[in-house]
């Protein structure tokens, strides 16, 4: 079987986590013999840090190429020939398709003519904060070729442009199956007239991820030797934020810092704690942004003594090394989603800063949303007392999380079982 896993940005490390869980929850479902072809955004970079994958260049930006300061003018028109190609080879006239192609245009239309199943990766991307155009785009060649299309673990919408409204209620009310990470995803397909027949609310494709069991049981005692064995064991994933609720992008970032800032002093006076900041998004000079950069921002503002007992983690990692890594840590305080899903499986206890709906809704299903942090409301007098209580139940904490990890990750496979049923139905 061939599929088509799309959109992928695998430079960003929780797209990453989500397509090695989509691999390996496919590949368990429809056979070792499946094979996956990979479109992504920077699909030559993704090769070096993941060879394992057939990386192919996004059609969107594979097709949309215009001399500079002509962009506006010949972009869509190179859009509209490939759609003009892609209805031609649907009707069987591959040879007239392909005098409208480059040999690599044609070479992936055919991948796509070819493929069994065309999933669209899950995430957040589907958002009016972002430029839809090229997911659209996507979707809209795979009908024309009629191919079944499967949106995997999405959190999407609201949509408010009308634009926009019409062409995403047309291209779901087409695709053969969607998973949704959230029931207001759900909600914002329903607002805009897409039946709901073949919608389901799924968990994050990330907690299918397999990983070697022994790698996520937990305990203080694996943690690494400090200078006292009392010493707690705290990872810190940090990130650049824009869109604040009713804050400046400058104002809500000072905020945050400090916030973590706050936070960070507090675990080293009172708690003793060894922190260590990492995340998802770091390590890789070609990705847009660095979680990293954020971390030594906050780092810069410590008081010297407690910043002998922090460090700035600024290495790549795989999604699986990531779990290896944590699994050594007693507590995460997480901003992105991904690392948070990554410490849970690793059986590490989660404090989570949500910066959008999908953080806050995972919590809430598993029983945790006291924990939650968010993005827009942070300061030290919220955090500090939450990091307090967590230590004070931590045995308890990693326990009710265990519980959740567990029925989130049966959930993830059963989103991988819908697939399986589709093609065989």
């Amino acid at each position: 079987m061939k599929v088509i896993i799309s959109n992928t940005v695998a430079l960003n490390g929780g797209d990453a986590a989500i397509l090695q869980a989509i691999v390996d929850a496919l590949t368990a479902e429809l056979g070792d013999e499946t094979r996956f072809t990979v479109f992504d955004s920077q699909p030559e970079t993704a090769r070096r840090y993941y060879p394992t994958f057939d990386f192919q260049k996004l059609l969107y930006l594979l097709v949309s190429r215009a001399p500079n300061g002509l962009g506006p003018i010949i972009r869509p028109l190179q859009r509209s020939r490939f759609k003009a190609a892609a209805s031609l080879w649907s009707r069987g006239k591959e040879a007239a398709a392909r005098l409208l192609l480059s040999g690599a245009e044609a070479d992936a239309l055919q991948t796509y003519a070819e493929a069994d199943l065309i999933v669209s990766t899950g995430g957040t991307y589907l958002v009016e904060n972002y430029d839809i155009e090229p997911r659209l785009f996507d979707y809209e060649i795979a009908l024309a070729l009629g191919r079944p299309l499967i949106f995997y673990t999405q959190s999407l919408g609201p949509f408010a442009e009308p634009k926009h409204q019409r062409r995403v209620r047309d291209i779901f009310n087409q695709a053969s199956l969607v998973l949704l990470r959230d029931a207001r995803s759900k909600e914002h397909l329903l607002e805009i007239g897409v039946r709901p027949d073949h919608l389901h609310v799924c968990a994050d494709a990330v907690f299918a991820l397999d990983v070697d069991a022994q790698l996520t049981t937990n305990s203080v005692d694996e943690s690494p030797a400090h200078d006292s064995e009392d010493r707690r064991n705290v990872a810190v994933s940090v990130r650049h934020w824009s869109h604040f609720k009713t804050l400046s992008t400058d104002e809500g970032m000072k905020r945050y810092q400090n916030a973590i800032a706050s936070g960070v002093t507090h675990l080293v006076e009172t708690h003793q704690a060894e922190v260590t900041f990492i995340s998802t998004c770091q390590g890789i000079p070609e990705y847009w942004t660095h979680d990293s950069k954020t971390a030594h921002a906050i780092v810069d503002t410590l008081p010297e003594h407690v910043r002998a007992h922090v460090r700035v983690d600024e290495a790549f990692h795989t999604p699986q090394d990531l779990v290896t890594t944590l699994a050594s840590f007693d507590a995460v305080i997480a901003t992105r989603m991904h690392m948070a899903i990554l410490a849970l499986i690793a059986g590490t206890a989660v404090l989570p800063v949500s910066y959008e709906f999908k953080t806050t809704e995972l919590f809430e299903r598993m029983g945790a949303g006291r924990w939650v942090e968010d993005i827009n409301t942070i300061d030290a007098q919220s955090l500090i007392p939450k990091l307090d209580a967590l230590f004070a139940e931590l045995p308890a904490v990693r326990a009710l999380l265990a519980e959740g990890v567990a029925e989130q990750r049966a959930i993830a496979l059963e989103g991988a079982r819908k697939v399986r049923a589709l093609v065989a139905s």
